[in-house]
């Protein structure tokens, strides 16, 4: 599903009935809107629980097959929950970005020692690690 929406004088815009029927949204729910400035987009998600946990981790990496499984392998070998994943390719063959929503409650790793083991699989060539709170717009 796709559509075009207008942003009224106070910033506002309207998801429309079909797309709130899909994702079964009601009023109250809390969404996850997220930027994405190197790709110029605006991702809502919605989510659910617990939100005080919420990271916000983007990892470049070689555009290699099996990277983003192995990757993704040693995410849940630290007990992070995902909630949200957007994968691109910005460099066909070479270099690769996922940016990851997760919930890091049952994770005993602090911020930097997720980034250090996530460097250290030879993978990786960045990691950033971004804490969300209620009403936070992710960097």
């Amino acid at each position: 599903m796709n559509t075009i929406l207008r942003i009224d004088n106070r910033g506002r815009l309207v998801i429309p009935t079909e797309f709130r029927e899909a994702l079964k949204l009601k009023d109250g729910d809390e969404l996850l809107l997220s930027l994405d400035e190197k790709m110029n987009a605006l991702v809502l998600s919605p989510i659910s629980g617990q939100q005080t946990s919420l990271i916000r981790i983007d990892i470049e990496f070689a555009d290699q097959p099996g990277s983003l499984a192995k990757t993704a392998s040693v995410i849940a070998k630290m007990n992070l929950d995902l909630i949200m994943t957007e994968s691109k390719s910005f460099s066909r063959g070479r270099a690769a970005r996922w940016m990851i929503i997760a919930d890091r409650s049952r994770c005993p790793f602090p911020d930097e020692e997720i980034q250090k083991t996530l460097l250290s699989t030879g993978l990786a060539t960045s990691v950033s690690i971004t804490s969300i709170s209620p009403g936070q717009l992710p960097a």
